[in-house]
């Protein structure tokens, strides 16, 4: 058996705690309770509940009337205050979003007749209570918005402060507020997901050295917000602080099915297809995939999956330099003036070439080539 004294238990247990600190990628709900003559109310009983999966949080007001939700799951709740001598009071509907900070003030009446407000308004522009430049991709953008390439990060564009890299970028790329795109921190479900070869997110991009890339499927993501002007809790880089949520199972059955494809039969020529002797080289891809969600017990338990694939047959039109017909004439002109003799391997090498369909040009043979295996990424 095993002994620890008290002081390594006490490390062992101060260690594990820092290990465990995340970054938030739930929400807080806080808010100031009065009655109608502006008196703060102490000790009113303030109970959360997920609209999606019925999971309920309670709290209760404070000496200065004060609630505070911390780490609610992302969504929409129901908000319901009771106090002795007071009508009860019950606020539908209201948005919790990632790593924010969502204020519902409330003041009870002596009514003796319950209230309920369906509560309809998006969060304010302006949060007073915190310091972070932020801005929440929400779900019904993450969906209905037009999404080339499958890559969620090309919505941070959306956002102000945010710009794409260099067309030589791959996918959504971007940087924030002019800072290097390797200064980003990627999260999802408050983890740290980027990769230590290059600090870039390890999803949506090729591996290190040639490995196939991790697809993140848009489907599975329920919104997440970009801070240009990060809060004290993250560090470490100066650029954007990118919060993704997964979206999870609620007590109704959901799901979607889809694929998402590009044809060259519906694609213009390019500029080099449309050379003498080039012909339109083959392009096809398909995304593919697929999410289920549910209840597996009823306001306890819940599941979520979600899959997407890639396949693709893409090609490149290309134009090289050849040895072209004039330029083996005056070799050969040049060589029977100097009186040398042809070179039999030579002229085997020579036969080998293409004959070039560009005359005149100095990239002079134009064609297309297939860029990579159609494999499943």
């Amino acid at each position: 058996m095993i002994r620890f004294s008290h002081v390594t238990r006490v490390f062992i247990i101060s260690f594990v705690a820092l290990m465990a600190r995340g970054q938030s990628f739930s929400g807080k709900m806080i808010g100031l309770v009065s009655d109608s003559s502006s008196a703060l109310i102490r000790d009113v009983a303030v109970t959360f509940i997920n609209e999606g999966t019925g999971a309920q949080r309670h709290v209760t007001t404070d000496a200065g009337g004060v609630y505070m939700g911390a780490d609610l799951p992302v969504g929409y709740y129901t908000v319901r205050l009771e106090f002795p001598g007071f009508s009860a009071v019950e606020r539908r509907h209201v948005k919790v979003d990632v790593g924010g900070e969502t204020r519902l003030d409330i003041t009870l009446s002596t009514q003796t007749l319950p209230q309920s407000i369906e509560v309809t308004a998006e969060p304010p522009v302006l949060q007073s209570d915190s310091s972070a430049v932020a801005e929440v991709v929400d779900q019904r953008q993450v969906q209905d918005l037009p999404l080339n390439g499958r890559d969620f990060r090309k919505l941070a564009l959306l956002l102000p402060g945010a710009a794409p890299r260099s067309p030589r970028g791959s996918l959504g790329s971007f940087t924030a507020n002019g800072q290097r795109e390797k200064s980003n921190i990627f999260l999802i479900d408050g983890v740290d997901n980027n990769d230590s070869f290059r600090n870039q997110p390890s999803f949506n991009q090729g591996g290190v050295a040639g490995a196939q890339a991790v697809l993140f499927p848009v489907d599975a993501l329920s919104e997440f917000s970009v801070e240009t002007q990060g809060t004290a809790e993250y560090g470490r880089n100066s650029g954007a602080v990118v919060n993704a949520v997964v979206k999870s199972g609620t007590n109704a059955l959901h799901g979607s099915a889809y694929e998402f494809f590009r044809n060259d039969k519906l694609n213009a020529r390019n500029f080099f297809e449309t050379l003498p002797g080039t012909a339109k080289g083959p392009f096809k891809n398909n995304n593919y995939g697929g999410t289920a969600g549910g209840p597996i017990s009823h306001d306890q338990t819940f599941f979520f999956a979600a899959f997407e694939g890639e396949k693709g047959r893409p090609s490149s039109a290309l134009a090289i330099a050849v040895p072209g017909a004039a330029d083996i004439a005056a070799a050969r002109a040049a060589n029977a003036a100097a009186g040398r003799p042809e070179n039999p391997l030579g002229t085997r090498i020579l036969g080998l070439y293409p004959q070039e369909n560009i005359p005149g040009a100095k990239a002079n043979f134009a064609f297309s080539m297939r860029s990579s295996a159609g494999v499943p990424l």
